[in-house]
Order: C-alpha cells, then structure tokens, then sequence
C-alpha cells in the first residue's frame, strides 16, 4: 500500500490553453498509488472550453502557480471531481 498526500487550495481554475475555461474554489488535490484526482467547487464554467483537449487544472499557491492535466472530468452542478496527470513543473 502506498502513501497518501492531500492539498488543499482557495483558488483554482481550469485552462484550455490561455484561455479560461473554469473558476474553482475550495480545491483539493490527492495522490494515492500514484494517481492524481482533484476535488473542487466550481465557480463559473464556460461549457464549450470545459469539453476541449487539452485541458489543465491551476492551482494559484502563494508563489506562482502548480499544473495538472486533467485526463478526466465530471461536474455536476457546483461539484468537481477530475483525474488527473502528473504535475506538471510549478511556475
């Protein structure tokens, strides 16, 4: 059995490209057996930019940002819930 590591964010948003495709608040983030899935409330979403490839989580942290691509991705009404890549490098 592997290890579990958990973080947790305010702000986050969804990104096709430069462009927005989604605000999130209140994130987490979990890797257990190495795999990624992230859980957030969503703030607003552009419908069409949500179903595009590829599509990235940002993670706003105190010193510049944290990058996951998302290789799936379910929202039902204010919920999140995605799988995720490995982290991309933090810029």
């Amino acid at each position: 059995m592997g290890s579990t590591v958990r973080v947790t964010g305010v702000n986050g948003a969804l990104r096709y490209g430069y462009h927005s495709a989604g605000v999130l608040r209140n994130w987490i983030v979990e890797r257990a057996d190495d795999r990624w899935t992230l859980k957030a409330t969503v703030v607003s979403v552009d419908t069409f930019k949500v179903s595009q490839r590829p599509l990235t989580f940002v993670a706003a942290v105190k010193h510049g940002s944290w990058r996951w691509p998302i290789t799936e991705l379910q929202i039902e009404g204010a919920s999140l819930d995605a799988a995720l890549g490995p982290k991309e490098r933090s810029t």
